[in-house]
């Protein structure tokens, strides 16, 4: 768990399955006027995402919101991953590779794996 100073979070939620790769990240800014905003970014990993911003009057009132919305984030099965936009090591939900390294394919270009 990260420390009270910084509570801003990076999930993940990956199930090769139904092709789902997820992330989720959000975390804390101060307005200007004392209040706080709920900084919320997310999307399938790999693409830009979407963002969310919601401003409170009070740091307490952001504090709530964020634990409320990471609390329920891991209970749809997100876990917690170092950046949003990269894929951790460990597959807990499955074993599948997430990248194909078995062929060689020519440099700049993008393909879409199989999950054979």
């Amino acid at each position: 768990m990260q420390d009270e100073s910084d509570p801003s979070v990076h999930l993940l939620r990956i199930d090769a399955g139904r092709n789902m790769r997820r992330f989720y990240a959000a975390g804390l800014q101060p307005t200007l006027f004392g209040g706080a905003s709920v900084m919320r970014y997310w999307g399938r990993i790999g693409s830009s995402g979407r963002i969310m911003i919601e401003t409170f009057e009070s740091p307490e009132e952001a504090r709530l919101a964020l634990g409320k919305l990471v609390r329920g984030k891991r209970k749809r099965g997100y876990f917690e991953g170092k950046d949003p936009c990269a894929v951790s090591e460990e597959r807990p939900d499955s074993e599948a590779p997430l990248i194909d390294t078995t062929e060689e394919r020519p440099a700049g270009r993008l393909h879409r794996l199989s999950n054979d």
